[in-house]
């Protein structure tokens, strides 16, 4: 059996660098023996084309092979623009921090809940700038 898990960036792997880092080595790590079950990480966004994902990915460490980074059409399928990328790639499992991309689909459906006092992007996850200062914004708790 081979279980397929897809992971979000914006939200997921951005705000938690250091323990998805450390998750997904271990989920692809090679020689695993004992196991009857093979695990593929796949990584599933909204928000850049495939090679912009990538590279981001790659500059903060999080190592995952291109051919299983995939990009959802929000334009043709709205919120349900990674159901429809999941069953199309019979994804298992979604991690994702967006409620509306797991309200719906016949896999294992897991929600990053948000935490508004930790930002989007952590302080040490590396982007190319065009996000502006999204993300990184903070206010301050009361």
């Amino acid at each position: 059996m081979t279980l397929k898990i897809a992971f979000d960036i914006g939200g997921v792997l951005s705000k938690y660098p250091q323990q998805f880092r450390i998750l997904l080595d271990k989920l692809q790590a090679p020689g695993r023996t004992g196991l009857e079950t093979s695990v593929e990480v796949y990584i599933i966004s909204d928000m850049h084309d495939v090679d912009k994902m990538h590279q981001m990915l790659t500059n903060n460490g999080i190592r995952v092979d291109k051919s299983r980074v995939y990009s959802a059409d929000y334009k043709e399928y709205g919120e349900f623009c990674k159901t429809h990328l999941c069953k199309q790639l019979g994804i298992d499992m979604l991690i994702d921090d967006f409620i509306g991309y797991v309200a719906e689909g016949d896999f294992i459906r897991m929600l990053v809940m948000p935490d508004a006092k930790q930002p989007y992007y952590h302080d040490d996850w590396q982007t190319d700038g065009s996000e502006g200062d999204f993300g990184r914004r903070r206010k301050k708790i009361q």
